[in-house]
């Protein structure tokens, strides 16, 4: 607890023109790297610091403090940092827009600390219309998160005598797809199996990326050691984003693979092929698992209690055990989910009824409004007690 002698500057105005500043920080990012600029076979420790209102510093250790420094630093960890030097924030890849960052000494102190506590993960997303009016390479990185819609590896590329692994993605974010480059040890968590399990195209969440101008645009681009990605993040900014996107309001097929051996996501009219419109007769002929086109009409929404379901951010619905969510899509347990539809129709068929289940995306462009807006609706025309939805309600 900070008490009344432990008043604290906020990040945003520190400048070299003082001498004694004392923040209150969260680590929301700690990467090490060669010190190319001066000797390359000595490291430099980096992170970000993030205080409570959200503003953002880069810190540097220099290779013979890192020992000091390193064992009690922790990402996610909150820090009252005094007594470092106040340098210019310069370079080609700043990973934060602070006009200067801060540099340890040997007199630094760095005080582990417990409150007041930092929630906020530090992530600040570009939307894809920022990026798209870029002109030029842009020297401050950028976070971004959007949908995967194709995986392209490419062969291995040299980089300073080494070949590196490459992968070319397509990322859709808000009716718009962007090209990302990924080289280095990030091409691991792209292998084509661990993609393809799940229900959906997956979310991926790109830390530090750097904006690259190209004939006719702009790609994103990772650069190494200093930028991560995260494919479904059981973070809050996967349902923020889920929700704020309405990405129920887009079909995603799950990643397959075409002919050419890239993974691709068909989305939205990319599904339909007129040519392969089955009837109810097909389907009960077939009895497979399969993507089907039927035509024919609803005659009746069934008035089912269970008319919605938890599920993970990966798509795949969650088991409720114990006061936890267990996605067996991402094999763990989760904390942040999000309800979805689960809608039974009827429709009328050759003299019988037949039932079909409508989850999320058909729901939504039956009903032309997206889960969070029906229960909105909800809420409003039947008003629950909220003493009565604090016991009955699991929180997500």
């Amino acid at each position: 607890m900070l008490g009344m002698n432990n008043r604290v500057d906020l990040v945003e105005k520190i400048t070299p023109w003082r001498e004694s500043w004392k923040v209150h920080v969260k680590v929301v990012k700690l990467w090490y790297q060669k010190n190319t600029a001066l000797d390359p076979s000595q490291n430099l420790l980096h992170m970000v610091l993030m205080d409570e209102k959200l503003h953002k510093i880069q810190a540097t250790i220099r290779d013979e403090l890192i020992s000091k420094f390193a064992v009690s630093l922790n990402e996610g960890d909150l820090y009252l940092i005094t007594n470092f030097t106040v340098l210019p924030n310069t370079g080609l890849n700043r990973v934060t827009k602070h006009r200067f960052r801060l540099l340890f000494q040997y007199k630094t102190s760095v005080v582990s600390v417990v409150s007041p506590r930092i929630t906020h993960s530090g992530l600040c997303f570009t939307s894809i219309d920022e990026i798209d009016q870029m002109t030029r390479d842009h020297n401050f990185l950028i976070d971004f998160v959007g949908i995967i819609t194709g995986v392209r590896k490419e062969r291995d590329v040299a980089s300073y005598g080494k070949l590196i692994k490459a992968v070319v993605l397509e990322v859709f974010s808000h009716g718009k797809k962007v090209q990302c480059n990924v080289f280095g040890n990030a091409y691991d968590l792209l292998e084509y199996e661990n993609l393809q399990k799940y229900p959906r195209s997956p979310l991926i969440v790109l830390e530090s990326f750097k904006i690259k101008a190209i004939e006719g645009g702009v790609i994103l681009q990772n650069v190494i050691n200093v930028s991560r990605l995260f494919i479904n993040p059981d973070i809050p900014e996967s349902v923020e984003f889920l929700s704020r996107f309405s990405v129920a309001s887009y079909g995603f097929s799950r990643l397959v693979t075409n002919d050419l051996g890239y993974l691709i996501s068909k989305v939205d009219g990319d599904y339909f092929n007129p040519k392969e419109i089955s009837s109810i007769q097909d389907l009960d002929v077939d009895n497979r698992d399969a993507h089907y086109f039927v035509i024919e009409t609803i005659k009746e929404v069934m008035d089912e209690p269970d008319w919605w379901y938890y599920s993970c951010v990966c798509g795949h619905p969650v088991v409720d055990h114990e006061d936890l969510y267990l996605c067996d899509a991402c094999c763990s347990c989760v904390e942040h989910v999000m309800l979805k539809y689960r809608i039974r129709v009827k429709i009328h068929h050759a003299g019988c009824d037949v039932l079909f289940v409508l989850l999320d995306n058909a729901a939504t462009k039956l009903f032309g409004k997206t889960y969070s807006e029906a229960f909105l609706r909800i809420d409003e025309e039947f008003p629950v007690d909220p003493s009565v939805l604090a016991v009955s309600t699991p929180s997500y």
